[in-house]
Protein backbone atom coordinates (compact mmCIF):
# COMPACT_ATOMS: atom_id res chain seq x y z
CA UNK A 1 0.00 0.00 0.00
CA UNK A 2 2.51 2.82 -1.08
CA UNK A 3 1.35 5.92 0.03
CA UNK A 4 -0.40 4.98 3.15
CA UNK A 5 0.33 6.61 6.21
CA UNK A 6 0.34 4.23 9.09
CA UNK A 7 0.98 5.83 12.92
CA UNK A 8 -1.24 5.99 15.64
CA UNK A 9 -3.03 9.49 16.36
CA UNK A 10 -4.11 8.75 19.91
CA UNK A 11 -4.99 6.22 22.28
CA UNK A 12 -8.36 5.78 24.07
CA UNK A 13 -7.80 4.91 28.17
CA UNK A 14 -9.66 2.40 29.99
CA UNK A 15 -9.62 1.40 33.69
CA UNK A 16 -10.28 -2.19 35.06
CA UNK A 17 -10.32 -3.00 38.75
CA UNK A 18 -9.89 -6.92 39.24
CA UNK A 19 -9.62 -9.02 42.90
CA UNK A 20 -6.93 -10.63 44.12
CA UNK A 21 -7.49 -12.97 46.51
CA UNK A 22 -4.29 -14.15 48.92
CA UNK A 23 -4.34 -17.29 51.65
CA UNK A 24 -4.61 -16.51 54.43
CA UNK A 25 -3.04 -13.19 55.00
CA UNK A 26 -0.24 -14.24 52.51
CA UNK A 27 0.62 -11.04 50.52
CA UNK A 28 3.48 -12.24 48.32
CA UNK A 29 3.82 -12.30 44.48
CA UNK A 30 3.97 -16.33 45.03
CA UNK A 31 0.81 -16.33 45.51
CA UNK A 32 -0.79 -13.17 43.17
CA UNK A 33 -2.14 -15.05 39.42
CA UNK A 34 -0.25 -12.26 37.63
CA UNK A 35 3.49 -13.90 39.10
CA UNK A 36 4.58 -16.06 36.52
CA UNK A 37 8.19 -17.80 36.04
CA UNK A 38 8.28 -17.98 32.18
CA UNK A 39 11.65 -18.15 30.71
CA UNK A 40 14.67 -20.34 30.91
CA UNK A 41 16.77 -18.48 33.52
CA UNK A 42 13.99 -19.33 36.23
CA UNK A 43 13.31 -15.55 36.29
CA UNK A 44 10.27 -14.49 38.29
CA UNK A 45 7.73 -11.92 36.55
CA UNK A 46 4.60 -9.56 37.40
CA UNK A 47 2.50 -9.65 34.41
CA UNK A 48 0.82 -6.70 35.22
CA UNK A 49 3.69 -4.36 35.84
CA UNK A 50 6.61 -6.06 33.72
CA UNK A 51 8.83 -6.37 36.65
CA UNK A 52 11.54 -9.24 37.69
CA UNK A 53 10.78 -10.19 40.80
CA UNK A 54 13.56 -11.21 42.93
CA UNK A 55 11.98 -12.56 45.79
CA UNK A 56 8.45 -13.48 44.90
CA UNK A 57 8.20 -16.02 47.99
CA UNK A 58 9.06 -13.65 50.45
CA UNK A 59 7.58 -9.46 49.47
CA UNK A 60 5.79 -8.29 46.90
CA UNK A 61 6.99 -6.41 43.63
CA UNK A 62 8.82 -2.31 44.09
CA UNK A 63 5.80 -1.27 41.26
CA UNK A 64 2.87 -3.49 42.65
CA UNK A 65 -0.05 -2.02 42.19
CA UNK A 66 -2.37 -3.70 44.46
CA UNK A 67 -4.17 -1.85 47.13
CA UNK A 68 -5.33 -3.54 49.92
CA UNK A 69 -8.52 -2.15 52.33
CA UNK A 70 -8.18 -1.66 55.47
CA UNK A 71 -9.75 -3.93 57.79
CA UNK A 72 -11.94 -2.66 60.63
CA UNK A 73 -11.86 -3.61 64.31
Amino acid sequence: MAGVERSVLYYTTGRVTLEIHFPENRVVCQWCRFCRNEDSLRRWKCLLTGEYLVYPFQGRGNECPIEFEEEEG
